[in-house]
């Protein structure tokens, strides 16, 4: 593996595109695709500030050695897949509670109800904010928590007003429909997070 397509690899990982990266290290995108090509190498400034971007000792970006990249695709820390979908799994999951939470049910504010209902919600709202640890830049994490808040808050008001209103269906509708906007949309565009797979004839 050269030098390039390492490069290319720790940033799809990451779920970075290029423009993003070359904003973050203050280049040109033409730059980054050169540097993924094989075309052009990086400064010996640009290599430190990718190390520590993508979490790796510079030895092990510039080592071009098949055994080392094994090893560092192999590790759990640096499992970009989990990570998308311990993300996606635990926005799904508060969405599909919080609308079970506002259902009309005879049980509703007994301890049953909490254990089923409530406890689960709250579980999966803790995961949400746990998973805002992955982004390691203060900046992006500070505005990634806004973002969420945002979202729920939307997600919130919206079920309350189908708890009140005794509209379950368009209720339920709505939250599945911000849900897939926040994942789809928001998460890659705002929040520098890919939850669902890119196609792979893009860059």
């Amino acid at each position: 593996m050269t030098l390039g397509e390492k490069m290319k690899m720790l940033r799809m990982q990451k779920g970075l595109s290029q423009e993003r990266l070359a904003e973050q290290l203050g280049v040109s995108r033409q730059a980054v695709t050169k540097w993924e090509a094989d075309q052009t190498t990086p400064s010996a400034d640009h290599l430190v500030a990718l190390a520590g971007l993508y979490e790796v000792s510079l030895d092990m970006l510039v080592n071009t050695s098949h055994t080392e990249h094994e090893e560092y695709k192999n590790t759990p820390k640096y499992n970009p897949i989990l990570r998308a979908n311990l993300t996606r799994i635990a926005i799904i999951c508060q969405a599909a509670f919080l609308n079970a939470a506002i259902q009309e049910n005879p049980f509703l504010g007994s301890p049953l109800w909490m254990i089923l209902t409530v406890l689960p919600l709250l579980f999966s709202s803790v995961w949400m904010v746990w998973n805002l640890r992955y982004e390691k830049e203060k900046k992006q994490r500070k505005k990634n928590t806004q973002i969420e808040l945002l979202y729920c808050l939307l997600q919130w008001a919206i079920a309350l007003f189908g708890f009140y209103t005794k509209h379950y269906f368009p209720t339920a509708a709505s939250l599945i429909t911000v849900c897939l906007i926040y994942i789809l949309y928001v998460n890659p565009k705002y929040m520098n997070r890919q939850l669902v797979r890119k196609r792979k004839n893009k860059v």
